[in-house]
């Protein structure tokens, strides 16, 4: 990239000593395509489209052939050479010339890059190749297509996407925008990203994300702020894992590594190094850690087998010495000098409780801690309370050794934990037969969303909480009522989120009228006869429209004289299979499923109140339109 062009360019592949273009009738037999095409995706509605025109008018544009292996290889006219296949023709027009291989390829990018329906992808690889074989630096692609530097490089971004975004992009699946996101991540996560958020076309796909958002979801699930970490970062420059290696954009920023188990591994080293110095610098120095913070248990770990002690609080910062104000930075003399006498005041302050501080380590009242809860180790201190004093007074460890015990043993189990809640996230469940276990371990977890209306089928009170050792107990024995409470206050809770007319409207009132076939039948008859009353309502008004605007069409309109209206008779009841009488409206009753309803429920369901039926509008009196 940003090399000079020093072969061939178009204009000098054209400008080679003039040969006669002899148009020739090459058996198709004998004609192969190149591989160096970037046009990867063809619809079959296009090349029928276009073999329908061959069938009926021929080849009007001879294809571009070359001599190769007692061969003709297509040079440009692979979309007319398959057409011609499928239209069964012999033979096809052609010009034969002489190229070689690089000469060959650029003609036929420069060639397909002219077409107006390329896709962005195409574009990518036709960019990528004529920098790579013909050593176009972008600057040389800015004046050969006359593109901004900034559609160029955001172009050859689009190599990064893999096979699956590639296709989604083609197809419009996604946004370019999107795509562009997902470029400047891995491999690796881009088929993560595509397996769990892209390949399904269900509510919870990202597919109709915008790209702002898109960005947030990737950069928080699948990589970290470089910026925000201390340690040594030279060998993420060229990391495969890092963002900026993937964005052509990137103007010398840290980037976001994708890596977060590397990420991890180097941020604990340093913090465990850069801790060990400050608790080398002073004896009877502890460590602390802010319980649930960004502290990592290799951090933690490191330093507690080193046999320092680990304390997990919020301890108390050190003093930090205020900055001496600097009278080039102030307006006028008075704004000095009131800045230089808070000055003075902060530093007093400062003095003073640093030396009151100090008191009170020398006096084992308190002691210096590194907390190891931020981004980087920070010294700070705690006061030591006045059971511990006589305890250390009377030489008594054993109780805080027993503490540090438990601490280490906690830490082994979030540590091992945390190993293998990765390694099940990120590996395929070996095929076997549902264990009885996870029978167990499923209803464990669809019993957190049991409604309070079946608190009694398991002794439970109506405001209580139960623990998760609780549910264990209650899941061991449970019975096949139980069972069934559990699974459709599950499904309850996954349909009961919808709205409007979806899917999962219509899955929650086939759900409720298995359970309570009247309400939903009443629920239905009710708001099919408010839509009937308004329809009405509507057709009559667009009735009374439909004169006026016939009189102020160009052409006369003769309007036949009013006849009387006929009696409509009175349909007959209708008696249904379930015995319910059903008078039959004046118009087709809608489809239910056309309606988006109010998945209204009775109250026992839990699913929402059915609202009072709306008053019906009053008829709107167009008085201009009157007679």
């Amino acid at each position: 990239m940003g090399k000079e062009n020093k072969q061939a360019n178009p204009a000098a592949v054209e400008n080679k000593p003039a040969t006669p273009e002899v148009i020739q009738h090459i058996c198709l037999s004998r004609i192969v395509c190149n591989s160096f095409n970037p046009r990867k995706y063809r619809t079959e509605e296009d090349l029928d489209e276009l073999t329908k025109s061959i069938v009926n008018f021929g080849i009007i544009q001879p294809i571009m052939l070359r001599v190769k292996d007692e061969k003709y290889e297509i040079v440009c006219g692979e979309r007319r050479y398959r057409a011609s296949l499928m239209a069964e023709r012999s033979t096809i027009q052609a010009i034969i010339k002489e190229y070689s291989d690089a000469e060959a390829m650029e003609i036929c990018i420069l060639e397909n890059l002219q077409r107006r329906d390329i896709n962005p992808v195409e574009e990518a690889v036709s960019f990528g190749k004529l920098m790579e074989v013909r050593e176009y630096a972008i600057e040389d692609l800015v004046k050969q297509f006359g593109k901004t530097d900034k559609y160029i490089r955001s172009r050859l971004q689009l190599r990064n996407l893999t096979d699956e975004i590639s296709r989604l992009l083609v197809k419009e699946e996604i946004t370019l925008s999107v795509a562009l996101e997902l470029a400047r991540f891995c491999p690796d996560i881009q088929k993560d990203v595509y397996e769990k958020h892209l390949s399904a076309t269900d509510s919870y796909s990202w597919k109709h994300l915008q790209a702002k958002e898109f960005r947030r979801l990737l950069e928080n699930g699948y990589s970290a702020d470089l910026s925000n970490y201390e340690f040594d970062q030279s060998d993420c420059k060229a990391c495969p894992f890092n963002s900026s290696v993937y964005d052509l954009f990137a103007d010398g920023n840290c980037g976001n590594c994708q890596k977060i188990d590397c990420l991890r591994y180097k941020q604990a080293e340093y913090m465990a190094t850069e801790a060990t110095k400050l608790l080398s610098e002073r004896a009877n120095t502890g460590v602390c850690v802010v319980p649930n913070s960004f502290a990592s248990a290799e951090v933690v770990g490191h330093l507690s087998d080193a046999g320092h002690e680990i304390y997990e609080m919020v301890a108390s910062r050190l003093p930090v010495e205020p900055q001496k104000p600097e009278p080039e930075r102030f307006e006028s003399e008075s704004d000095y000098k009131m800045a230089e006498a808070s000055y003075e005041a902060s530093l007093q302050q400062y003095r003073s409780h640093s030396e009151h501080i100090e008191t009170m380590l020398e006096q084992g009242k308190a002691q210096l801690l590194v907390d190891v809860s931020r981004r980087k180790p920070e010294l700070c201190y705690r006061v030591v309370p006045e059971t511990e004093s006589r305890q250390a007074e009377e030489g008594d460890t054993v109780e805080r050794l027993r503490n540090q015990d438990r601490r280490n043993r906690e830490i082994a189990i979030e540590k091992g934990v945390e190993e293998v809640k990765r390694y099940v996230k990120e590996n395929a469940i070996p095929a076997k037969d549902f264990s009885p276990r996870e029978q167990e371990l499923l209803y464990f977890i669809m019993l957190s969303f049991l409604r309070k209306e079946n608190y009694g089928k398991f002794g439970m009170n109506t405001g209580q909480a139960l623990t998760d050792e609780e549910k264990m107990t209650l899941i061991a024995c449970r019975s096949i009522e139980q069972e069934n409470a559990i699974r459709r206050d599950f499904i309850i809770h996954g349909l009961s989120q919808a709205s409007g007319n979806c899917l999962r409207s219509h899955l929650l009132l086939e759900f409720a009228a298995i359970h309570f076939p009247d309400k939903v039948t009443q629920v239905k008859m009710q708001y099919n006869e408010t839509y009937k009353k308004r329809h009405e309502k509507i057709e009559a008004r667009i009735r009374e429209l439909e004169p006026f605007n016939n009189e102020n069409t160009e052409e006369a309109v003769t309007v036949p004289e009013e006849q009387p209206a006929e009696p409509r008779p009175v349909p007959e009841p209708v008696v249904t299979e379930e015995e319910e009488t059903v008078t039959p409206g004046t118009f087709d009753d809608p489809d239910m499923d056309d309606i988006p309803l109010y998945p209204g429920l009775p109250e026992q369901a839990r699913i929402g109140e059915i609202p009072e039926e709306e008053e019906d509008l009053p008829d709107i009196i167009y008085e201009e339109f009157a007679d």
